[in-house]
């Protein structure tokens, strides 16, 4: 079972490694900081969307092309994240990503126009997803080693981070402070404590592949995962036109401050994170497809709220049911893709990934383009039938939760 993992020694040595770590600093919470932490670059720059935007005077058309970069710089990322992760371990992995990442994320602040904008959110989407991928790896090996769920936790974390940084990007914005600026000092905060999160983490060998059984470079879905990725597809959707649009809709539409709109992306953020922490019992308990499914309707309602919204009271409500609605779709498939045996877990993680970052480049363009010409209101609501579907297809995560179950069992 464990060799199945890429930065992880085969059979028992590895899960005992994972178990033999006590106290306070163990592999799992180190991991859960690196989550955190992770989430604080990019939701430090997603509450400024609205301040570039106006800076460079964009229309809504032209600020989508400018934001498809992030996402296209994800697809580089996953393309060849599974590969590297096997070449190097997660754990490396992570610690050079994450120094590349650092880097790159004050770059959108300052764009002087939209193929600059365009340039250095690629640059910022590949790093992400370098270290997305990598810290994902690592806690689908650490749950297994540990044998017991941590995903949902995990990304619980990365949604507290996320909380954390829309509320200081809110907090910074409203005291006048330009993006740039602003990028590089929580850059320069969070490089060294990054660095040595991710050092403090298991070292493992990587295990030896032979060149039939390499990971591809572009990895792909297999026949038995697409179901999955579809089901991930709308639901990382809203997540992602909440995060990118929403600033924008809640500043024109209602006249939002730049700190009512982190407070409204931290809200987002906080009931994701409340959702994720509640949803590795929730999910033990009443199984994954029907938590699934409920989150998946309240989804839907917050979309519907939001769009709907003729102020912010209302607006708060709509990013609150769509944050928790989304909060576990994610890391339940995650952990779906990590634990099946058809393939590396590093490549079923990139795969997925890869539909989840497609899912962050169509989404947030179709509403770019919609609002162009219908409004903001109606570039939201366009989403809603990817999300209907999203819902329905909940059930592909029943024949994965059973492998996994018998998975751990069998270890």
């Amino acid at each position: 079972m464990s060799r199945a993992n890429p930065g992880a020694p085969s059979g028992a040595a590895g899960q005992g490694a994972v178990r033999a770590s006590g106290g306070l600093v163990t592999p799992a919470r180190l991991i859960m900081a690196v989550f955190f932490l992770q989430s604080l670059t990019l939701a430090n720059w997603l509450p400024r969307i609205p301040d570039v935007a106006e800076a460079l005077e964009l229309s809504h058309r032209a600020l989508a092309v400018g934001l498809i970069g992030l996402p296209l710089g994800m697809f580089l990322g996953i393309s060849v994240a599974g590969p590297l992760i096997e070449r190097l371990t997660a754990r490396r992995t992570i610690l050079l990503a994450f120094v590349a990442l650092c880097v790159a994320m004050p770059l959108p602040g300052f764009a002087p126009n939209v193929p600059m904008l365009f340039i250095a959110l690629f640059l910022m989407g590949v790093t992400f997803a370098l270290t997305d991928v990598g810290m994902n790896v690592e806690a689908a090996r650490i749950e297994i080693g540990l044998g017991h769920r941590i995903m949902n936790t995990c990304h619980g974390f990365w949604s507290l981070g996320s909380m954390v940084g829309a509320l200081m990007s809110g907090g910074i914005g409203e005291l006048g402070i330009a993006t740039g600026p602003h990028l590089v000092l929580v850059a320069l905060i969070l490089l060294p404590i990054g660095l040595a999160t991710a050092n403090a983490l298991p070292q493992f060998r990587a295990a030896p592949i032979v060149k039939s059984e390499r990971a591809p470079t572009f990895a792909l879905p297999s026949l038995t995962l697409i179901g999955l990725c579809l089901y991930v597809f709308g639901t990382v959707m809203v997540e992602q036109v909440a995060r990118n649009w929403g600033g924008v809709f809640l500043n024109e539409v209602l006249d939002a401050s730049p700190a009512a709109i982190g407070l409204s992306i931290g809200a987002l953020s906080l009931f994701m994170a409340i959702g994720r922490f509640l949803g590795d019992p929730l999910s033990d308990r009443f199984g994954a497809v029907p938590l699934a499914r409920g989150f998946g309707i309240l989804a839907i309602a917050g979309i519907v709220l939001t769009a709907t919204a003729g102020g912010m009271v209302q607006a708060v409500a709509g990013f609150v049911a769509m944050g928790l609605g989304v909060s576990v779709g994610f890391p339940l498939a995650i952990s779906a893709a990590a634990a099946r045996t058809d393939r590396p877990p590093a490549t079923n993680v990139a795969a997925l990934a890869f539909f989840a970052y497609s899912s962050s480049l169509v989404g947030p363009t179709l509403v770019g383009f919609v609002s162009e010409d219908a409004g903001l209101r109606i570039g939201l609501a366009s989403i809603l039938p990817l999300v209907v579907l999203s819902t329905l297809l909940a059930g592909h995560l029943r024949r994965a939760r059973q492998a996994a179950i018998s998975q751990a069992h069998s270890g």
